[in-house]
């Protein structure tokens, strides 16, 4: 048995797809939590009908190491995923989707990874190489923009109402029409962040995204003229 962390994105679906393609059995595990958005669930479950994938759903419960949300804080949540699945299925081989650009990173889950003897078959490959490897397989996500979950817009501890307003406020800017948003949560605070060449449009929409994230229950809101996030 086999069990690939599918989150929906484009490196978990080529993974899957690869063992798919192989004859390979395994199961595709998304992880449901109140630091993953709604939206990215329900996607994981379209991809992973679409492709047919056998798909299961895991809830897990963010530990009190995460919640307090220092450098760490993906190293504890990777541990709890990987924990949960051997918990779950038994002695099995778990796959994920990490690529050779994550290695240029400081990214504590991929100590998780060593610990539990993760297989990560995309590692000398970068994001776009594996995009271009999604495109000519057809899988339909092969230009889905990358993400994060919700905790890392987050500055200070990790509660559910943050968590609430983070997801909500996203929920509603993309609603607008824009294509990849970050909403960070700083000590009751919003700061925006869309693609560069949306700074203009959400600046434009300024009395209407500030009338919804008032009601969501921001203090103050402010656009980032960079237009660029990280995470």
């Amino acid at each position: 048995m086999n069990v690939v962390l599918f989150s929906g994105g484009v490196d978990s679906t080529v993974v899957a797809y690869m063992l798919k393609l192989r004859g390979i059995d395994f199961v595709a595990v998304t992880m449901d939590a109140e630091f993953i958005a709604r939206r990215e669930i329900e996607f994981a479950k379209k991809i992973a009908k679409t492709l047919g994938f056998r798909h299961k759903i895991m809830r897990i419960e963010p530990t009190p190491e995460f919640l307090r949300n220092d450098d760490l804080r993906c190293y504890y949540c990777k541990r709890k995923m990987l924990t949960s699945v051997l918990s779950e299925f038994g002695n099995v081989t778990i796959f994920d989707g990490t690529n050779k650009d994550d290695f240029n990173e400081f990214r504590p889950g991929l100590r998780a990874n060593e610990e539990f003897g993760v297989v990560s078959p995309l590692k000398d490959l970068s994001k776009d190489e594996i995009r271009e490897i999604a495109k000519r397989m057809g899988l339909p996500n092969w230009n889905k923009p990358s993400n994060s979950c919700l905790a890392t817009r987050i500055v200070g501890g990790i509660t559910r109402d943050k968590l609430r307003m983070v997801e909500e406020a996203e929920d509603f800017l993309l609603s607008l029409g824009f294509n990849v948003v970050r909403v960070r949560h700083e000590f009751g605070n919003a700061r925006i962040e869309v693609e560069w060449h949306e700074v203009k449009r959400a600046f434009e929409l300024k009395k209407t995204i500030v009338r919804k994230f008032k009601e969501i229950g921001f203090k103050r809101i402010s656009l980032d003229l960079e237009g660029r996030f990280d995470t």
